[in-house]
């Protein structure tokens, strides 16, 4: 019994903390993965944001630039998301380079996939995703990117406001508002 309350308290503190998770309207940060990409999300409609996300990989002569649009899912909480989305890359090579099998290199497009997840706490944002990448035309060699996950950091530039509850009186029955209902016994 005494482990099942110990195991208890951290569920409750993480659960507190979550529940003050903010949604954000703009955030922007760097995104961790075959190196240091920049990274800017905007909320659109609906549950819906569009991604920027600026490519400088390590060791490559690549410029590249993702857009995305991404549907967002709320897990249990406000803050908590899921995320799964679309969209199309273009990879600039500075210069025509040869690869490993003597093959020239030229710029690189395509279509892109995302899917992971997100927390915000405050005015962070922090998210784990996994992005594969379909090469249309440019590289022949590694039409298909299987590439592993990413970590974003984004600072909150502009938070979402929440929706109003309706408040449908409810509890005013029970002695809540004493005023409201003299007004209904007459």
């Amino acid at each position: 019994m005494k482990n099942t309350r110990l195991l208890l308290i951290p569920f409750f503190s993480l659960t507190c903390l979550l529940a003050f998770g903010q949604s954000y309207k703009t955030a922007a940060g760097i995104r961790l993965d075959n190196g240091i990409n920049f990274t800017l999300q905007q909320h659109i409609v609906n549950n819906w944001t569009a991604e920027a996300i600026l490519h400088t990989p390590l060791n490559s002569n690549e410029l590249g630039l993702t857009l995305l649009a991404e549907k967002h899912q709320k897990i249990l909480f406000r803050g908590l998301n899921m995320y799964a989305g679309a969209g199309g890359h273009y990879y600039w090579q500075s210069t025509a380079n040869r690869s490993e099998s003597g093959a020239l290199r030229e710029n690189v497009f395509g279509l892109s996939f995302i899917g992971g997840a997100e927390i915000t706490l405050g005015k962070f944002n922090v998210s784990f995703d996994w992005k594969p990448e379909l090469h249309l035309a440019g590289d022949q060699i590694h039409p298909f990117e299987w590439t592993g996950g990413s970590i974003s950091v984004r600072y909150v530039l502009a938070k979402r406001e929440r929706r109003k509850v309706r408040d449908w009186k409810v509890w005013d029955n029970f002695g809540g508002n004493k005023d409201s209902n003299k007004n209904r016994r007459r």
